[in-house]
């Protein structure tokens, strides 16, 4: 009976052996199906709904053609068996319904995985390709971070929903973490100026591009915009740019002292004429060496439009006398009267007086005109030979040289003229018959009395033209 039992049961468990052996081998066999079946990418893209998001940006990135578990799952048997079981949470959530979007995808792809595909980073590579002034990545100094997804999170996944993709390339990235708590925030940190210093890169530059928000102070006008700004700012301040000096070194410098260099004082960018200076009214000599500070304010002679003199002499100066310095003549200061003719001209008759009251500054023709008409000879002679007391006396008379011919009468030019003693000027009032000549002067004016008077011939009556 023992035996009989023994047979019985030994043919039943051969065959439950039979039947667990073949179910072992169906079960590793789905098992591994299983596997092989979620482990492609056409899974995880259709079959799982939840992952169709992500489906879609692998898809449409530049990792395309690498496997989905190529990142996701870690190479070995083991780490595949892990991720397995880990995965059996997905097909709860899945028939639950309790997905809680976005799925972090991305979070423990470890660093080998990365670098299997991708060379170790050095300390040299350059970010920002696109941008005017890329810098230079140091890998070295975040090697501190951890793993590489730290930083590069969705490079694959950038749309997923409810998470909005952060290039790490970009200024906003880095701010996430060099927000001058965490780490330092000073541009310099990355970034080396790619021109000198012109201050603060934030006084032209904003975080999120390197394009210049600067905008000059004035106006540059079409030709200096092409310029760099060293071209006029020879000198540079750490804090700001120094004031432009470099405008001479195109421009000639016209017109000026040499040490003028501060062009932008009084000219603007746009166009050179006219200038925008606005010149001072007095104190001249802020600005300007006087070149003659003893002749008073600089006003008195010049204007703040030209250094041409506007000052009027006194007399008129002309001929020669326009070229000579104010001190030629004004030997004792410009406010002292100045140095008479004779100082330069010696007088050949300094008894007539001031040369000017005959002679002008351009010739010694005399334009002195006498008092009375000097016609004949007497035109031909010298002053003194009248003026025998001095040229501001009154001179001798015509007797003086030519005697007295009526009988004291000395009033010679009222009948005579300087031209000739004939014919005479005079014209009796009233002569009548005696104006034949038949009777002389002193017939009726007897005693040098030229005056009116009475003929005794007349019985004392005076004669009329009857």
């Amino acid at each position: 009976m023992r035996d009989r039992l023994r047979r019985f049961w030994g043919r039943r468990l051969g065959k439950v052996a039979v039947i667990l052996v073949a179910a072992a081998i169906v079960f590793v066999a789905a098992t591994f199906g299983a596997a092989a079946y979620t482990e492609r990418n056409s899974f995880c893209i259709t079959a799982c709904h939840e992952m169709q998001p992500y489906g879609d940006t692998w898809n449409a990135s530049a990792h395309h053609d690498v496997d989905c578990v190529r990142c996701h799952i870690q190479p070995g048997i083991v780490a595949l068996a892990r991720a397995k079981v880990s995965a059996l949470r997905e097909v709860y959530v899945h028939f639950s319904g309790q997905v809680k979007a976005p799925i972090a995808v991305t979070k423990h792809v470890p660093n080998e995985t990365c670098l299997s595909c991708h060379p170790q980073p050095g300390d040299d590579i350059a970010l920002g390709s696109g941008a005017k002034s890329p810098t230079v990545f140091s890998h070295a100094a975040h090697a501190t971070t951890g793993l590489c997804i730290d930083c590069h999170s969705q490079v694959v996944h950038t749309s997923v929903p409810g998470k909005p993709y952060v290039d790490p390339t970009t200024m906003a990235f880095c701010l996430g973490c060099h927000d001058g708590r965490q780490a330092a925030d000073a541009c310099e940190t990355c970034h080396s100026a790619p021109h000198e210093t012109r201050g603060g890169c934030s006084g032209c530059h904003q975080l999120g591009s390197w394009n210049t928000t600067f905008r000059h102070p004035v106006p540059l006008g079409k030709p200096h915009k092409k310029l760099i700004c060293e071209k006029c700012h020879t000198k540079s301040t750490t804090a700001a740019m120094g004031f432009p000096e470099g405008c001479i070194d195109c421009h000639r410098n016209h017109h000026h002292d040499p040490q003028a260099t501060r062009c932008a004082e009084c000219h603007v960018l746009t166009h050179y004429v006219p200038s925008t200076f606005d010149h001072p009214k007095t104190n001249c000599q802020k600005c300007h060496e006087a070149k003659h500070a003893d002749r008073g304010p600089c006003q008195k002679c010049h204007d703040q439009h030209s250094w041409k003199s506007h000052f009027k002499h006194p007399f008129s100066l002309s001929g020669p006398h326009t070229r000579f310095a104010c001190e030629r003549c004004h030997t004792s200061g410009i406010n002292v009267p100045g140095k008479g003719c004779p100082s330069c001209h010696n007088p050949p008759h300094p008894a007539y007086g001031p040369c000017v009251t005959c002679h002008t500054m351009s010739s010694w023709v005399s334009h002195f005109a006498h008092p009375i008409a000097l016609g004949g000879p007497h035109a031909s002679f010298a002053c003194s030979r009248c003026h025998v007391n001095g040229i501001t006396s009154p001179g001798v008379g015509c007797t003086s040289c030519h005697g007295s011919h009526h009988g004291g009468l000395t009033a010679c030019a009222q009948c005579h003229t300087m031209s000739g003693w004939r014919p005479s000027t005079f014209r009796h009032p009233a002569a009548g018959e005696h104006s034949a000549g038949s009777f002389a002067c002193t017939a009726c004016h007897p005693n040098g009395n030229f005056g009116r008077t009475y003929c005794s011939c007349h019985g004392g009556n005076p004669p009329n033209d009857d």
